[in-house]
């Protein structure tokens, strides 16, 4: 379990680390007019071209930190609205705003939000976030108060920003979703696309790291990137972490990504694969994801259930793929 930090210090601390992560990846500053109407500021926002998403940061005198983001580069003195705020309180604990920092046993920093969501919208709010947000979910110490939260990233971890933006876009998906039926739709393969939305889980999942969980979307990401630059076609359906199809519009390779080590963890995975993969047409590849090459007597097993790997590392904030050429040409047939 997390424990929510309250103390003042530590929370100015932790807000100064969680801006300077931002800063260095924005490009130019845009003066807009933020908000709702009736009720917007000035404000003149970071612009983050690599991240793809806008942000702006104040303190509210005895109030609150106030971090506001959104999607897309605005129009210099546009009318803007939040996509989502990740506030803080100056000190101690506040369960009316949505942001928070907890502390693990081993004295990691995580950035979690409680869901509240704000908009004006009819049906946005901390239930949409509940019913429909996908990721990586845990339990907090929240004051004596045990609150079940989201983890957007590790405050510490070279990928935090990227993190960041990854709730981000989750939740401007999210509230775009919010009248339609189902938040996962019947998969269409003519429609083919990745679905950040639909990546990570429902509930806290009992076996697996907190912390390297955090990655899970943007390894998918960049595994779909990776993918799409030899011309591939790739998507998700929230069932199958990434599935790839080739020119002629067939499925050819099923992706699952696990981002820690445990025996558990890796026979999560493979079943996954398993139960989602074979019911496909054509006896597309079956891959799984993992950060290091696992010991021999567990790579028979999978090699005997049609199971390849492919082993991940990280080139500063990105996953990479060295042996993804080795399977192109089966995957692009």
């Amino acid at each position: 379990m997390l424990n929510v930090v309250e103390n003042e210090p530590a929370i100015r601390r932790h807000r100064r680390q969680f801006i300077r992560s931002l800063k260095p990846l924005t490009d130019e500053v845009i003066p807009v007019e933020l908000g709702h109407p009736g009720a917007s500021i000035r404000a003149k926002v970071a612009w983050s071209e690599r991240l793809g998403i806008w942000f702006f940061s104040r303190k509210i005198a005895d109030h609150r930190y106030w971090n506001a983001f959104g999607v897309g580069r605005p129009e210099s003195g546009s009318h803007i609205s939040i996509t989502c705020e990740i506030n803080f309180p100056l000190c101690g604990i506040d369960r009316r705003t949505g942001g928070a920092f907890a502390e693990d046993g081993a004295g990691r920093v995580f950035v979690v939000h409680r869901g509240k969501l704000g908009g004006g919208r009819k049906g946005v709010g901390k239930g949409l976030f509940e019913n429909r947000y996908r990721g990586v979910w845990e339990v907090m110490d929240d004051g004596g108060e045990e609150t079940s939260i989201a983890i957007i990233g590790v405050l510490n971890s070279p990928r935090f920003a990227r993190q960041i933006a990854q709730f981000v876009r989750k939740i401007d998906r999210i509230k775009e979703t919010a009248s339609a039926r189902s938040a996962q739709a019947e998969l269409r393969f003519d429609e083919l696309s990745l679905r950040e939305d639909l990546i990570g889980a429902r509930c806290r999942e009992q076996e697996r790291e907190t912390g390297a969980e955090c990655d899970h979307g943007l390894i998918v990401r960049d595994l779909s990137e990776a993918l799409k630059g030899h011309g591939l076609r790739t998507g998700n359906d929230g069932c199958r972490d990434l599935l790839v199809m080739n020119r002629e519009g067939r499925i050819r390779a099923v992706f699952q990504v696990r981002t820690e080590m445990s025996l558990a963890g890796i026979h999560a995975g493979a079943t996954q694969l398993l139960l989602n993969g074979l019911s496909l047409p054509g006896h597309p590849l079956l891959l799984l994801a993992l950060p290091r090459t696992p010991e021999d007597a567990l790579r028979e097993k999978l090699k005997r259930l049609n199971i390849d790997l492919l082993i991940y590392g990280w080139e500063g904030d990105r996953a990479v793929f060295p042996d993804l050429a080795t399977y192109l040409p089966r995957i692009a047939s």
